[in-house]
């Protein structure tokens, strides 16, 4: 039942996903081969709707789920039990700060940097520190917002993933200007290569993204003058 269960959740079958939970209720507690809790797991795969319904189950959230929904006040909570949590390691790799970073949820953020979250490390899964995550699938206000806490906090631009990639290179990919010159005006080197020696001015161009383009040529320039 409880593979039937992650299954619904995957496909958004939220009415097969409250009817199993009315049937029983245990079930908001299954996890994936990875750890990844159910409410993580819908969050993971965009199932919103589903998200909401779990969540409205679950007031007891771990540290990951409350990074995930933005949740300051149950961060603040279980750091107060336990001060090691924030920074703790998800089962599936993933850090606290991590997941409130991706999901673009600055409140917990703010609360897990207050807190004393080391900004550095890498997740296990693909090497992606918080800062890869803040600029990772969306260009709205709160990716700049977490982008500057996280860069105030001493976040490296320059860090790489397991792919060679920094977060200028995602920037530069998705063309959201304002934080390709947050991380250049941060010290971000828009020379480094990935594993596929590409550099972020090369993802610019080839996604037609004119305005990083420009940027990052015109930083390379002044680079190389010197």
């Amino acid at each position: 039942m409880s593979a039937e269960f992650l299954a619904a959740i995957k496909r958004g079958d939220r009415d097969t996903v409250e009817k199993m939970l009315r049937s029983d209720p245990r079930l908001l507690e299954t996890r994936d081969e990875n750890g990844t809790s159910a409410l993580l797991l819908s969050y993971y795969h965009g199932k919103a709707e589903i998200a909401n319904s779990l969540l409205s189950h679950r007031p007891d959230l771990d540290i990951f789920e409350a990074a995930t929904v933005g949740d300051a006040a149950r961060i603040r909570e279980l750091a107060a039990r336990d001060a090691a949590v924030i920074d703790r390691v998800a089962q599936d790799g993933f850090h606290p700060l991590g997941l409130a970073a991706f999901f673009k949820r600055p409140e917990a953020v703010r609360a897990l940097l207050d807190l004393g979250a080391n900004v550095r490390p890498a997740s296990r899964n693909g090497g992606f520190t918080a800062l890869h995550s803040a600029v990772a699938d969306d260009t709205g206000s709160a990716v700049k917002e977490i982008v500057r806490m996280l860069l105030d906090a001493g976040a490296d631009p320059n860090a790489q993933s397991a792919s060679g990639g920094t977060p200028l290179h995602t920037a530069a990919f998705t063309g959201d200007v304002a934080v390709v010159e947050m991380l250049v005006a941060a010290g971000a080197d828009p020379e480094i290569t990935d594993k596929k020696g590409q550099t972020p001015l090369d993802y610019a161009r080839e996604r037609k993204n004119s305005e990083a383009a420009a940027v990052l040529h015109d930083t390379v320039t002044d680079r190389r003058r010197g």
